[in-house]
């Protein structure tokens, strides 16, 4: 019998893959490791060359060089993490070692210090020469053809010494220079390349001491400007190169107070200007060592950091097990125990944002206990900086899905802050120059913007006929803004959103607000910015934006000069998916990934107006071995006669005169992401769309539209109408379906199997079986409770506990688990930091007393979704083999049929099919 069994599984697993393509093999868990990622692409300022990766799921990965004059291609193993020159004379990177050597060394238990260091590589001249025992490497922003890295190595010159150093090392390749310097640990070089900061040790007899010293570039000479016993941090030098700033102390306790010292290259002075005792210093207070202190780009300020002073700890004087340890939780503290408990070593090493003015020798506090967050506004060289302060509101977000903030100017001059508006809710900035503070006010869905120079407010967009909030947002609390693009030169107009257009809007009113796109919503084109210029605080005249069509889906790019009418060009469109474009800085070129289903996001180049694309990478070639899939836009009316939306993916070389097992995954809504590849890897919640439709699944995706206080109900309505529609197709078998969620999509899976019996099995990640002890919950990655995400966010109940305890109940699949008929697999990891993993444990637990066919998978120390390779890769061999039995017939694997006992666990995984 079980012989016959397994002839027909096979026969009809062999039905699916011949009718689709005899010529390629269906992808199966053993291809993941081979998938590659393309990241991290980068081109240099003349746009000759081009740099990108190309690393495997697991093991060692190759950087490509690609030079765009003469179309050649270098590769390095194991590179990674590629910088060029300023000049793009040369491309320098790291280079891993083997990640065979590195796992032997793992396996060995040695030592972090004891494991391979990285080597740096150097692509000079079509050569690449390569420095070991890498620590770090340095390449200025702009002008120089130098770089610098530091390394451990032995004193070259004194073979007698055997002592391992840090070296600094600093390299022209063009002139061919080099020098080195012995027991350096620290550098930077200033953004213009002309200056290169260091702190070294100085050995003497008596003591050693640190010293701060500079190489001169153009010189080439290195000078020492500050010499002391004790310990230098956080160096920075200005911008010019003309200036330097760190932090100095003698002390040698474990607790150390430190000094800042400025100095002046030109004169080659330097003084301490500020320290526990200076004026602008608040009592009790200290220079921090927590964050990077710089220089405004003007080089009038230094930006540094403070806190209240850290204590030495009392001498401990009692044993561990005679001390009390206890959490008091307060109903009157803004923050809950386990927030605090969270973000504990994060406030301990907060930090307030104060300057010291150049110019006036002047010490200034700029950011409190009371107000902590100041952001600083054109690079420093203006005379106002902005600060924010929630702790007035903190107590609310428990329940508000917001973060209310009060806003206020600061005087960089004086340290003056001025309370601007309070209890914000939603979007607010300032302007880049700071003259104007614009935000968005959900009471009235406008734009406001407040003018510091006049002392007004004026309302901004109350007389354009669209809207501004998300026309489709569908959660119970105010909509939110689509957001602006940013600000035009010395901010005299705001470039905002709406659903599809970009509006040019005068921040006091002067001229009338004007629709600069024109088509974008008759032509349902959503347009957006794309920032080509991550140095401007301002957007050009002459901008690039990308554009995604509502109707066909086509994706693309227009451009648009602000300052002419009727400007905008449609560049191209196409049934694919971009990303946002990188441009060189100096020249006429752009990279970018383009996809679809089918097609991997391989690297394309072209120039600004993507007259000639070229597609420069072919990351995974095997793919064209392989059964893959297509998608398409499937349209539906669901039972109220509205027409609904979806994704169906349909294995290659599908036969609409054939029958089909189907999964429906779903998780809000999934149309916008038609273009998305998927790579075969292994699942951290979700089943892989390729390797499903490889092995002869049709997968749907039903849009979810939710009704406030029924979100169940909702995600049933478009599941089962959808459902429903496309079994009317003739092509899907209505007797081997299944569903399948995550997370959100995770608890409507648990509840559509209390509501339906349609489908013949279920798979249900983390997901929320009972509201009513949820909302109390606590989600661990964060310490909040969960109160805010029920009343107005995702679950969209609406309404509190105790104001809608009907509709939590109707919402909650514990209380309906005696409906179940379907077999359900849940999986619910105990380091799950969103959904409490006591959820999957209510949910199994009452199956299980019904008597009803359930599994839970547990991954221990496992998070929300899996992060562990051999736990992902163990979850997708379980989910297919589950998936396989339920509706492919297939065998039973041991797992399912019998478990595995806990005095099994790690010896046997169960995988092996029932006997």
């Amino acid at each position: 019998m079980k012989k016959i069994f397994l002839a027909f599984y096979f026969l009809l697993s062999a039905f699916y893959l011949f009718a689709q393509d005899s010529s390629k093999i269906p992808l199966t868990h053993d291809v993941y490791e081979s998938w590659k990622r393309l990241e991290k692409s980068k081109v240099s300022n003349d746009g000759k060359w081009i740099t990108f990766e190309v690393n495997p799921q697991k093991g060692d990965g190759w950087l490509y060089i690609y030079n765009t004059e003469n179309n050649t291609k270098d590769s390095v193993s194991r590179g990674y993490e590629a910088v060029f020159s300023p000049n793009s004379d040369f491309i320098a990177f790291k280079i891993k070692p083997q990640d065979k050597i590195t796992r032997e060394l793992k396996l060995k238990k040695k030592k972090k210090d004891q494991m391979p260091k990285d080597s740096l590589g150097i692509f000079f001249n079509n050569r690449i020469s390569k420095y070991p025992e890498l620590t770090s490497f340095l390449v200025p922003k702009e002008n120089e053809s130098w770089f610098s890295f530091l390394n451990e190595t032995k004193d070259t010159v004194n073979k007698k010494d055997s002592t391992i150093y840090s070296h600094l090392n600093i390299v022209n390749p063009v002139k061919n220079k080099s020098y080195r310097y012995k027991d350096v640990n620290e550098c930077v070089f200033s953004k213009n390349g002309k200056i290169l900061g260091f702190i070294s040790k100085i050995k003497n007899k008596k003591q050693d001491s640190l010293s701060v010293g500079i190489f001169d570039v153009d010189k080439e000479v290195s000078s020492i400007l500050f010499r002391q016993t004790g310990t230098i941090k956080k160096l920075t030098v200005d911008d010019k190169g003309e200036q330097i700033a760190f932090l100095h102390t003698k002390d040698t306790n474990s607790v150390k107070r430190y000094g800042l010292y400025y100095l002046d290259i030109k004169t080659n002075s330097v003084k301490l200007i500020a320290d526990t005792s200076t004026l602008g210093i608040s009592d009790g207070w200290e220079l921090s060592t927590n964050e990077s202190m710089y220089f405004s780009e003007d080089g009038t300020k230094l930006f540094f950091q403070t806190a209240p002073k850290v204590m030495p700890e009392p001498k401990d004087s009692l044993l561990d097990e005679e001390k009390c340890k206890v959490d008091i939780w307060n109903w009157n503290d803004a923050q809950l125990q386990t927030q605090q408990v969270h973000d504990v070593e994060k406030e301990k090493r907060r930090t307030y944002l104060a300057l010291y003015d150049i110019g006036q020798d002047k010490i200034i506090q700029l950011a409190d206990t009371t107000m902590q967050d100041v952001k600083i506004l054109n690079k420093g060289n203006g005379k106002i900086a902005y600060g924010t302060s929630d702790k007035p509101y903190q107590k609310l977000t428990s329940w508000e899905d917001a973060t209310f903030r009060d806003y206020y100017s600061v005087n960089l001059e004086t340290g003056e802050r001025t309370l601007l508006k309070e209890k914000l809710k939603y979007y607010a900035d300032f302007s880049p120059f700071g003259n104007f503070l614009l935000y968005y006010e959900p009471k009235d869905s406008t734009y406001h913007s407040y003018s510091l120079k006049d002392n007004r407010e004026y309302i901004l967009t109350k007389t354009i006929p669209a809207k501004f909030y998300d026309e489709e947002f569908d959660l119970p609390r105010d909509p939110e803004q689509y957001g602006i693009a940013g600000w035009t030169k010395n901010d005299e107009s705001v470039l905002i959103y709406d659903r599809y257009d970009l509006w040019k809007v005068n921040p006091k009113n002067e001229t009338t607000p004007v629709n600069i796109t024109k088509i974008g919503r008759d032509a349902k084109t959503i347009l957006r910015y794309v920032k080509l210029n991550e140095d401007s605080v301002c957007i050009p005249d002459n901008i690039l934006l990308k554009a995604q069509n509502e109707n066909t889906t086509f994706e693309g790019f227009y451009s648009l000069n602000l300052n002419s009418d009727n400007s905008l060009k449609e560049l191209v469109m196409a049934d694919y998916g971009y990303t946002e474009p990188i441009k060189s800085k100096k020249a006429d070129r752009l990279i970018w990934y383009r996809f679809s289903y089918t097609d991997f996001p391989d690297l394309w180049t072209a120039n600004t107006d993507f007259s000639i694309q070229a597609k420069i990478s072919d990351a995974n070639p095997q793919q064209s071995k392989y059964l893959w899939g297509t998608v398409e836009l499937f349209k539906w009316k669901d039972s109220s006669g509205v027409e609904q939306k979806g994704l169906l993916y349909k294995p290659e070389n599908f036969d609409p005169n054939k029958q089909y097992p189907m999964i429906t995954y779903f998780y809000e809504k999934y149309t916008d992401r038609i273009h998305a590849h998927y790579i075969p890897n292994p699942s951290r919640s979700v089943i892989n769309f390729p390797l499903y439709n490889s092995n002869g699944y049709v997968i749907f995706i039903p849009d979810i539209t939710y009704k406030i206080g029924y979100p169940g109900k909702s995600g049933y309505n478009a599941i089962m109408s959808g459902t429903y529609a496309l079994i009317e197709k003739g092509y899907i078998d209505k007797f081997n379906m299944a569903l399948q969620g995550q997370s959100w999509g995770g608890y409507q899976v648990a509840y559509m199997v209390t509501r339906t019996n349609l489908f013949k099995a279920a798979m249900a990640g983390a997901p929320v079986a009972n509201m009513t002890s949820a909302y109390g919950g606590i989600r661990w990655e964060s310490g909040m409770v969960r109160q805010f995400q029920y009343e107005q966010d995702q679950s969209r109940i609406g309404k509190t506990l105790w104001n809608g305890l009907d509709l939590y109940i109707e919402n909650s699949p514990l209380f309906f688990a005696d409906k179940v008929e379907t077999p359900l697999l849940i999986m619910s990891n105990d380091n799950d930091g969103a959904v409490p993993h006591e959820q999957g444990i209510e949910l199994f637990t009452a199956l299980r007393r019904l008597d009803k066919p359930v599994w839970m998978l547990t991954y221990n120390g496992d998070e929300h979704n899996l992060m562990k390779w051999p736990n992902r890769v163990d979850l997708s061999k379980r989910m297919m083999q589950f998936f396989d039995y339920y509706l492919k017939g297939a065998p039973m694997p041991v797992w399912m049929s019998e478990g595995v006992k806990a005095t099994d666990k790690g010896l046997k995984n169960g995988f092996d099919l029932k006997k």
